[in-house]
Parts: structure tokens; sequence; C-alpha cells
């Protein structure tokens, strides 16, 4: 599972980074003055974002330039790849929002697992 982090117009100022990392986008997003380094190597600076996105492309594994379709978009749905990523960016949402520091350094799932309520909001996060 990816998501997609924004930070420009142009298709070089989209990333893609690992669903286990999209409460270090969020919190960015957040804090425009904080900074972090993913684990595939990209940098970025709260300021720098402009959106987070769903990464079907990457989930899916095809061509990042790949345009999707309603054929696309009806095997995402099939597969249930839409309501996954919607409850991993809740979840990680939540965790940037509520959580502490230390989150940061863990997975998402990892995190997630402090906190009781989320566990009941999302119960089958995926790993």
């Amino acid at each position: 599972m990816r998501i997609k982090v924004i930070t420009g117009f142009r298709k070089d100022q989209r990333h893609s980074i690992v669903a286990q990392e999209a409460h270090k986008a969020y919190y960015l997003f957040l804090n425009p003055d904080a900074r972090t380094i993913f684990s595939n190597g990209l940098a970025l600076k709260g300021s720098e974002i402009d959106r987070i996105e769903p990464d079907y492309q990457g989930t899916m594994g095809w061509n990042p330039t790949h345009t999707i379709d309603d054929d696309d978009m009806n095997e995402i749905r099939e597969r249930g790849i839409d309501r996954k990523l919607r409850s991993i960016m809740s979840a990680a949402s939540a965790i940037a929002r509520f959580g502490d520091d230390a989150d940061l350094a863990l997975r998402l799932t990892d995190a997630v697992k402090k906190y009781p309520q989320l566990n009941e909001e999302h119960p089958k996060l995926p790993a």
C-alpha cells in the first residue's frame, strides 16, 4: 500500500511513500516547520506539502504515469484497495493530530496499536 505526497503541480512533484509512513506525511502537513526523511530517502519540510492522496498506481504495481480509467477503478474497488487506503489515511491523520512525537518513529500499524480507539475504528489495517 502506498500514498502520494504532492509538493507541486508538476509530475516530478508527486512522491510515492509506503503507507506505513503515512502518519509522518500528515504530521509534516500539520506542522509546516517540521522536517523528516522517509524510508525511500525523500526528505521533506512540512511547508512543501500541498496534498496527500492515495497512490493507486503504486499500490497496484502500475507505472506511475499510467492514467487510471473506469476499468482500473472498478478493479481497485473490487479488491477493496480504496477502502483500505481511506482507512490507512484516516488512522494516519488521527495519529498525526493526537499522537505524540515518538509515534513518528513507529510503523503506522504499531502506532495504531497504542491507541485502542483507533483499533476499534480501523481493525484491519494492512501491514
